[in-house]
């Protein structure tokens, strides 16, 4: 997860930005992490790389509707060079979360439910209050989701953080008989 991390980062677009850039990929990977918690059926590690890499193709801070499918072949382009190694599966499930996104849809997949609220949970921080009709899962229109994303974006947890509660959830899903 490290290579491909710093490889997505150093080949990012706009990752200084104040609306689209790391702080709020930090935020997004950090609020899916939370709410993969409770939805155990979620990918950590596919929410995870949505979070890193779903806004690293934009290329305004406006209307920018391409900006998920450069995103997915972002994504095909970083498994090709071997950074991103998820197999064929999982990459063409985090490709389809990240291609459409930002279209309002709403998914049944959890790994997809989980990324999708977990982005437009930091809608606030562009001025849009979140639509419940818009979320997947039940837990990310509840109140307190909702606090601590706002708690998120005054203080995002750094990727170190970030690659740690992966690996934890990823050990204990090992564990389980």
């Amino acid at each position: 997860m490290e290579a491909v991390l710093e490889t997505a980062l150093a080949g990012a677009w706009m990752r200084e930005s104040s609306l689209h850039g790391e702080e709020h990929w930090r935020c997004v990977a950090a609020s899916g992490l939370g709410l993969a918690e409770e939805v155990p059926e979620s990918d950590p590690a596919l929410v995870f790389l949505f979070g890193l890499l779903h806004d690293t193709r934009r290329e305004n801070e406006a209307y920018d509707p391409g900006h998920g499918a450069r995103a997915a072949v972002y994504a095909r382009e970083l498994a090709a060079a071997g950074s991103l190694v998820v197999g064929d599966e999982r990459l063409e499930l985090l490709c389809h979360a990240l291609e459409l996104h930002s279209d309002g849809q709403v998914s049944d997949d959890p790994t997809v439910a989980v990324c999708w609220d977990a982005d437009r949970l930091h809608l606030p921080r562009v001025g849009i209050d979140p639509d419940p009709a818009r979320f997947s899962t039940g837990l990310a229109a509840g109140q307190e989701t909702l606090d601590a994303a706002a708690r998120l974006r005054d203080q995002p947890p750094p990727w170190s953080q970030l690659l740690s509660t992966v690996a934890t959830r990823r050990s204990r899903l090992r564990a389980r008989p």
